[in-house]
């Protein structure tokens, strides 16, 4: 690892410590004695501020151990930053749509002439053509603090239930072009998979009720899509229809390699069989259902009923 980088991971290691020891940076980071004391002259120069203490309980006291520190990036690592800043613009509808450009702004100001050329002509010769937000999230930025502080939420989602309902969000999502959220309703004791632009209203309420934690909502999850998902079914796929397949899919839908042929299995309720059959559709001429005669018949109804528009 190059003394550049190494500090780096030191300003790192060290940033939420109050306190540590210079046998810690050596037993961490596999360095000499000698090497980590300079490397800690080098880390004040950096801006990290310490006092030393003598003793049992002496060491290197971190006076603000809160202070954001300046992180030294090499130069594939500042072009790895705008490539990530020019690929997520393709996703228009995000809680910081607003920040990027500022971002992007601060970023290149920072960087000296050779190098703002470099990342303006990467960003002339690299183009991303991915699918954008179709809909609006108007309560983004609060179903987002909702997931992260695993809060519990009262929202109006006319989707599956009438009514306000109190929600637990597991995580959130962005599949063919909209963004949705795995959510637990708390008084149906049931699990929904909801498109966030169909909130109407959305308020964080006060945890006085007992949920959930994160693992707990995801072993929860897993067991009632266990409990719920009881249909097995089989498709044959061509290989461009395994591309098509891996390119926008389901989390309980998988694909299988066997005897030299392409497979997508999985598991569906029979609540949910016309989504699934809308799904296979899409597919087009790259698919081929092959159980169970459910699902086959209820494929073929639909492609009569297309037909019969011709």
């Amino acid at each position: 690892m190059k003394k550049s980088e190494r500090l780096n991971q030191e300003l790192i290691y060290l940033s939420d410590k109050k306190v540590f020891h210079l046998k810690e940076l050596e037993e961490h980071f596999a360095i000499s004695e000698r090497t980590a004391l300079r490397d800690i002259a080098d880390l004040e120069q950096l801006g990290l501020a310490f006092y030393t203490e003598s003793g049992r309980n002496g060491g290197y006291h971190l006076t603000n151990s809160k202070l954001l520190l300046p992180i030294r990036f090499n130069t594939q690592e500042i072009n790895a930053i705008f490539f990530a800043l020019q690929a997520i613009r393709g996703i228009s509808e995000t809680p910081y749509s607003n920040a990027y450009d500022e971002i992007e702004l601060k970023l290149v100001k920072s960087l000296p002439q050779n190098l703002q050329e470099q990342v303006k002509l990467q960003k002339q010769l690299v183009h991303f053509y991915s699918q954008p937000s179709l809909n609006e999230v108007k309560f983004f930025a609060t179903l987002l603090k909702a997931c992260i502080d695993n809060s519990l939420i009262e929202v109006e989602n006319f989707q599956f239930v009438q009514g306000k309902q109190k929600l637990q969000l597991l995580d959130i999502f962005f599949q063919a072009g909209n963004w949705f959220c795995h959510a637990y309703n708390l008084d149906l004791k049931k699990w929904y998979v909801l498109r966030l632009d169909k909130f109407e209203a959305v308020r964080v309420l006060p945890t006085e009720t007992k949920i959930m934690n994160k693992e707990q909502l995801t072993a929860n999850l897993q067991k009632y899509e266990e409990n719920y998902y009881q249909v097995p079914y089989s498709c044959l796929l061509t290989e461009n229809g395994e591309q098509k397949v891996k390119y926008n899919s389901y989390p309980i839908m998988n694909i299988v390699h066997d005897a030299g042929k392409i497979y997508l299995q999985g598991k569906y309720n029979k609540e949910e069989l016309h989504y699934l059959v809308d799904y296979l559709i899409s597919l087009g001429s790259d698919v081929q259902v092959l159980q169970p005669s459910e699902l086959k018949k209820n494929y073929l109804t639909k492609l009569k009923q297309i037909m019969k528009r011709y």
